[in-house]
């Protein structure tokens, strides 16, 4: 069994090596369109046979006034991996589709952490972002941990969530680099089928100015 999970690694490892070589082809900024936190990769995946769609809505947070709205897409196709087509209708965009993928490469227990690789904004003219996700269950709230690509560099992020009940959601997120954010969030299930998640994201440079984002995220199955 450890044999199998060392392998496993392995495996993954190289799978991440070649997502950030191909990534570094790439030409232009890309957008985060993974299951996760705010803004930064888990390693959960949505369950096969399930989809959700995201409207995600976001801006300058002193304007209170939106400037990026994308729809994310995500599909179970198996119960360890993950695709999604993303839609940037945003006016300035470089390019309006894109597309996500995750694997499940190593799923958590009690004692191991699961791990899953991806990559979103995947198309032309834009630069893609392979990553590599850690999340396990800490007891008082959940963490997350990982590698990702962006502007050229691979920099690290770590995150947590707490549920306060069976719908609400805290959550806050750093990831590394200038060019990045850290962000604090709020995510509510309003049914099974709707949920809305909100926060605010601070750039890591001081004289970037902070953003909101809000996400309507409606899922459901597609054998019903």
């Amino acid at each position: 069994m450890e044999l199998r999970w060392a392998l496993r690694i392995a495996a993954a490892a190289k799978c991440i090596c070649t997502l950030f070589f191909i990534a570094a082809a790439c030409s232009a900024p890309a957008r985060a369109a993974y299951s996760g936190l705010l803004i930064i990769p888990t390693a959960d995946i949505i369950e096969p046979n399930t989809y959700e769609l995201n409207l995600q809505l976001d801006g300058n947070l002193a304007g209170r006034q939106g400037d990026t709205f994308i729809i994310n897409t995500q599909h179970g196709i198996s119960p360890r991996l993950e695709f999604g087509v993303d839609f940037d209708w945003s006016e300035f965009a470089d390019n309006r589709i894109a597309v996500n993928f995750k694997y499940l490469a190593v799923t958590g227990t009690e004692t191991r952490p699961a791990v899953a690789f991806g990559v979103s904004g995947f198309g032309p003219y834009l630069k893609s972002n392979p990553y590599v996700a850690a999340s396990h269950n800490l007891g008082a709230f959940r963490g997350h941990a990982g590698i990702i690509g962006t502007a050229g560099y691979a920099r690290w992020f770590a995150g947590a969530d707490k549920a306060l009940s069976g719908r609400l959601c805290l959550m806050a997120e750093h990831t590394n680099g200038e060019e990045n954010a850290s962000a604090v969030g709020i995510s509510y299930s309003f049914t099974d089928r709707f949920n809305l998640t909100a926060g605010v994201i601070f750039p890591n440079r001081a004289e970037d100015s902070s953003r909101f984002s809000l996400q309507f995220i409606f899922s459901g199955s597609r054998e019903e």
